[in-house]
């Protein structure tokens, strides 16, 4: 084991406090120089004279320290490290000549840097911060590996890639069409363009886009570009679940002549998607460790048991477990929440929903292509929407929280908590015992609002809106932004928290697994015209009724893994394939 010190330098400000890590430092009371300032002014901590005592840990007003023990990875083997006290990477995927590798793993421990480093656009500095990265040293480092035969191709040139880049928000701020910013890369724009299902809005400027096609829009320009790497960031991101079963079928076909390699957090989309997989296992922002190849039916799994079995590392305390059959049978004796049938009128679409109903301690999940106006019934259940035929339902009280979030108060957490203590409809004790700790924002606490990012944002949301008694909760695409682990954890404390207060929720998400975890119910949305101009909202239905009416609209059906009985999406033409065609079982007929 090797210790490491990270310093979390957008957090450290040395000018706002008394600088405890140095005065409690015991080695520093000892005359050692453990903690000094730094050039920048900021403190640098010395890795050999630290004892790990955690007292500079706990004494920083900021949280701005982390020191870590890392797993049995060697110090040769670092690839990646910024600054003295900044964050480093272990080991290196090694690209195929063809077919899909994907990385699986927490948010902040490299895998953005991984992709950068492979396509060359930042060259491995192997742990010599104080120097730029050099192809010799890299080549030299490498020597007799495949690496060093993919990094002499990208060091003379000879290897082209092309880098989906992780937030396509971005490109919003160019002043050209689609149709325009997939050409500059060079290729026959037509062809992809089609495959994706951009081809409506080919024509419209990229800053009138939603999040949805800017995303189809930047995985457009990828892979018209010609090229031998093709390194695709989160492709997920802001797709619904017919888009993001679109995207798979064409990087599949690329794989089959290309080589690939995806970061993903959709765990069905990544086991459908890739062949092998590597692992990341370490501390957001503190280290990461790439694992070896997996086949990717085991990576999955291996990921879900958190255990590493050939390099002996547990990532994970307790295994995540999947149910083999819906998650209970609808309580329809214990209804909490009925509402009619709701109509909502706009310029150019048209969405009716029927009536149900509700029943106590269930979370039911709310999905259905882009577009078709989940939203907007959340919204009218909400009462930020009015319906134009119909009402929400009378007396029920509701806790909301949207779809796009924005920090316009630049109070932290902690504060924001202690400002709504005296409110009658805060729940600051659940807040603080079981929503912090579940969502894991204790080390976010004092960081204001407007400096999170998307993923604590969105975990900050959940636990507010969690914390206001209601009868009702209505959570907007919760998982967005959060990493497969964080997935998993707000989709059980969901949950819990819904059957411990015996109340309902209506959750809109896309994930497959996310759903399954967290949800009783489904409610599922659909197109009633071609031209997307009307849409029809029903349910509840139970789980493997409203799967199946889900599936059968994308043409994908799903079995039960043996292993982990997580959902797994079926190779269109499989022996199991057809049989679940035949017998209309989209959803989990059998274990396999």
């Amino acid at each position: 084991m090797a210790r490491i010190a990270i310093l979390l330098t957008d957090r450290c400000h040395p000018k706002e406090c008394q600088w405890e890590c140095q005065a409690y430092c015991p080695p520093v009371r000892m005359g050692q120089e453990c903690i000094v300032e730094g050039p920048t002014g900021k403190p640098i901590i010395s890795e050999t004279l630290c004892i790990g005592c955690g007292i500079c840990v706990h004494k920083c007003p900021f949280d701005a320290i982390k020191i870590l023990n890392t797993p049995e990875a060697k110090e040769s083997e670092i690839v990646h490290r910024y600054g003295y006290n900044g964050f480093r990477l272990y080991r290196l995927p090694v690209p195929p000549t063809e077919g899909i590798t994907g990385l699986l793993g927490p948010n902040g421990t490299g895998k953005s840097t991984a992709l950068r480093l492979l396509s060359g656009a930042e060259v491995p500095n192997l742990g010599d911060y104080e120097e730029p990265g050099s192809w010799e040293k890299v080549l030299e480092h490498y020597r007799g590996t495949a690496l060093r035969a993919h990094f002499d191709r990208v060091a003379k040139g000879e290897l082209r890639s092309a880098l989906k880049p992780q937030y396509v928000d971005r490109i919003a701020e160019e002043s050209k069409t689609v149709r325009a910013y997939v050409e500059e890369s060079g290729g026959n724009a037509d062809p992809v363009i089609d495959a994706l299902g951009l081809s409506g809005s080919s024509d419209r400027p990229l800053g009138e886009l939603a999040g949805g096609q800017l995303q189809l829009a930047a995985i457009a320009r990828t892979l018209a570009t010609d090229a031998d790497l093709y390194l695709i960031d989160e492709p997920s991101s802001y797709l619904d679940i017919v888009h993001r079963l679109r995207v798979a079928r064409v990087l599949r076909r690329l794989g089959e002549t290309k080589s690939v390699v995806v970061v993903e957090h959709d765990l069905g989309l990544l086991d459908y998607l890739a062949d092998q997989a590597h692992l990341l296992y370490g501390v957001e922002a503190a280290f990461g460790v790439i694992s070896h190849p997996i086949p990717m039916r085991s990576a999955i799994n291996t990921y879900l048991t958190g255990y590493l079995k050939d390099e002996n590392v547990r990532f994970r305390t307790e295994p995540v477990r999947f149910v083999a059959h819906p998650p209970k049978p609808p309580a329809r004796a214990n209804v909490l929440v009925e509402f009619g049938s709701l109509e909502k009128e706009f310029p150019e679409f048209h969405l009716t929903v029927g009536g149900g109903s509700l029943a106590k301690g269930e979370t039911v999940g709310v999905v259905g292509p882009n577009a078709t106006g989940k939203t907007t019934f959340v919204r009218m259940l909400a009462g930020v929407e009015p319906p134009s035929a119909g009402a929400p339902p009378p007396g029920v009280t509701v806790s909301y929280k949207p779809q796009y979030l924005k920090a316009t108060q630049s109070a932290s957490l902690r504060e924001r908590m202690a400002a709504l203590a005296s409110d009658p409809t805060f729940d600051g004790k659940l807040f603080e015992r079981d929503l912090v700790p579940g969502l894991h924002l204790d080390e976010v606490l004092d960081v204001a609002l407007p400096d999170l990012s998307g993923g604590e944002l969105q975990r900050a949301a959940v636990a507010l809106a969690l914390a206001r008694p209601a009868t009702l909760y209505l959570l907007d695409e919760p998982s967005a932004y959060l990493d497969a682990d964080e997935r998993m954890a707000m989709a059980r404390l969901i949950r819990r928290q819904v059957e411990r207060q015996a109340v309902t929720a209506l959750v809109v998400d896309h994930d497959v697994y996310f759903l399954d975890l967290a949800c009783d119910e489904l409610m599922v949305f659909r197109f009633e015209t071609a031209d997307g101009s009307r849409g029809r909202g029903d349910g509840p239905f139970a789980m493997r009724e409203g799967m199946n009416r889900l599936l059968k609209t994308v043409d994908i059906t799903f079995r039960r893994d043996a292993e982990t009985l997580r959902p797994r999406i079926n190779r269109e033409g499989s022996a199991l394939d057809r049989e679940q065609r035949a017998k209309g079982e989209y959803y989990y007929e059998a274990a396999a």
